[in-house]
């Protein structure tokens, strides 16, 4: 063998490993885009969306003082279409998001668009993907995909209710 036939064969097979793992990687995101949208974390009926809503009202307790003392209740509900690949490009948010919404102990859930058990008009979204901010079972704040849910992810702080504030 000559060195001109080892390099054909070299990048013949460079080029097969490449397809291969181009390949595995489709496959693992189909598979995890899968396994989200089977998830608890996505909501499957009207009822589910409802009771998540209802999560959103504030609590009132007393201190030993007897005085009352309002705690702020929020629900992060994501609305996106899943027959546009909304799963796929969440992917990457989705441990993002879902470490901020835990260190700040509010609910977070998504809802599929395509889903015909859920009514979403009464929200008046513009456009998909979108995420709504319950509270105290009312809408405070509706936030659009492109950029400004972005710039909620790639925030730096773990304060999602103080970047939320902020936009």
């Amino acid at each position: 063998m000559d060195f001109k036939s080892i390099k054909e064969n070299a990048v013949k097979n460079a080029i097969k490993f490449k397809n291969k793992a181009i390949d595995f990687k489709n496959k693992a995101i189909d598979l995890s885009v899968e396994k989200v949208s089977k998830s608890s974390l996505v909501i499957k009926n009207q009822t589910e969306l409802d009771d998540l809503i209802l999560k959103s009202e504030n609590k009132i307790n007393k201190n030993q003082e007897w005085e009352e003392k309002t705690f702020i209740k929020r629900v992060f509900v994501i609305f996106g279409d899943s027959k546009q690949n909304f799963f796929k490009e969440f992917l990457v948010s989705f441990p993002i998001l879902l470490a901020k919404v835990f260190s700040q102990n509010v609910s977070f859930k998504v809802v599929d668009i395509s889903n015909i058990q859920i009514d979403y008009s009464k929200f008046n979204l513009k456009e998909f993907p979108a995420m709504i901010i319950f509270e105290n079972k009312e809408i405070y704040k509706i936030i659009y995909w492109e950029e400004n849910l972005k710039k909620v992810v790639k925030s730096l702080t773990l304060d999602i209710n103080k970047t939320v504030d902020e936009l």
